[in-house]
């Protein structure tokens, strides 16, 4: 074959691979390339605008979860520790509520003491009632002297004496009466315990008001007692006398517990002798009542005796229908010895 037919069948041959190649690469993409229902459609466009402010909003949210989450941890933090203090707290609350009743009950106290300040002050204020012409006052009526300027009551608040409490009251209302114009007046019982409180130790100014507002408080007196004077005869004389007044003390009762007689009178006698009493500043009445039976009674009766015997003073024995002698005028108080021996005292 010639140089030329060689050279023809050679191109000839590369158009037809060129040709075989460009079908199967068509072939491969028809395999390659969906087409018809496997075909996937183009996807809409996404709205980015929205997209962004969802982006955001979740930022936004998750930040206030974070915000939430510690502030639950701080609460839960605060409530361990309130949960942990609960019983102090409990504890710090009862106290103050003691405290708060405490208070309350100290100022309904300091509210009454006030009221009786009042009253007190009132009572003292009062003016006492000026007669045109003062009246002498006898020194002594039916054997009861009454020349002292200050009369204390040591008075026996026993059970045998509130059994007779209303008769007792308008006995020493009436012995109260021979002296209208003293200085002064105290009430005591006979363990040394004052009727008031707020005029302990102290006289208190004689007018018509403040004797009614004493009388008023005698009736609801009730105090421990002894029965026996000689605590309450002691205190008078410790805490009410001074050597420029002249003084009686009136001694009432119905029974008397205690010990020696002696002891007492050599208590009474130094007690005296140390406050520097003057014998005639000194007086020592006794109303002795009806209840007086037995040996304790008996025992009150040869007391009072050798007390007013020894300081100047009547004793005056009372029954229950009024004073032994009912021939008498029921104003006046006679002073009438019991029929009954006084001992060898040793005095």
């Amino acid at each position: 074959m010639s140089t030329d037919n060689r050279t023809s069948s050679q191109y000839s041959l590369s158009f037809l691979d060129v040709i075989a190649c460009a079908f199967g690469a068509i072939v491969l993409l028809v395999l390659i390339l969906p087409i018809g229902e496997n075909a996937t459609e183009e996807p809409e466009s996404v709205d980015l605008s929205a997209t962004g402010r969802l982006y955001f909003l979740i930022d936004t949210v998750t930040e206030e979860i974070k915000i939430l989450n510690s502030q639950i941890s701080s609460n839960q933090k605060l409530l361990s520790d309130i949960e942990s203090e609960t019983v102090s707290i409990e504890e710090s609350t009862e106290q103050v509520t003691e405290a708060v009743q405490t208070t309350q009950s100290q100022l309904e106290s300091l509210r009454g003491q006030q009221k009786t300040l009042e009253t007190t002050v009132a009572i003292l204020q009062e003016p006492v009632p000026q007669t045109p012409e003062p009246l002498e006052v006898e020194s002594e009526l039916s054997g009861i002297p009454v020349d002292s300027e200050y009369v204390v009551f040591v008075v026996d608040t026993s059970g045998s004496m509130q059994s007779i409490w209303g008769h007792v009251i308008e006995e020493v209302k009436r012995f109260w009466n021979l002296y209208p114009n003293v200085k002064g007046f105290q009430f005591m019982n006979d363990n040394g315990h004052y009727l008031s409180r707020i005029g302990a130790g102290r006289w208190i100014p004689d007018n018509f008001v403040a004797r009614q507002a004493a009388l008023k408080k005698l009736d609801g007196w009730m105090s421990f007692s002894n029965s026996s004077p000689v605590e309450g005869i002691l205190q008078a004389v410790k805490d009410l006398y001074s050597d420029d007044r002249k003084m009686a003390i009136v001694v009432v009762g119905d029974e008397y517990q205690g010990g020696s007689f002696q002891y007492f009178f050599d208590d009474l006698e130094k007690s005296i002798k140390s406050r520097s009493v003057k014998e005639e500043n000194l007086r020592i009445h006794a109303l002795g009542f009806y209840n007086m039976v037995g040996g304790s009674g008996n025992n009150f009766a040869i007391l009072a005796r050798e007390l007013t015997h020894r300081y100047q003073g009547a004793f005056v024995g009372i029954e229950e229908a009024g004073f032994f002698s009912s021939n008498l005028s029921p104003s006046i108080l006679p002073s009438i010895p019991l029929p009954l021996p006084l001992p060898n005292l040793g005095l």
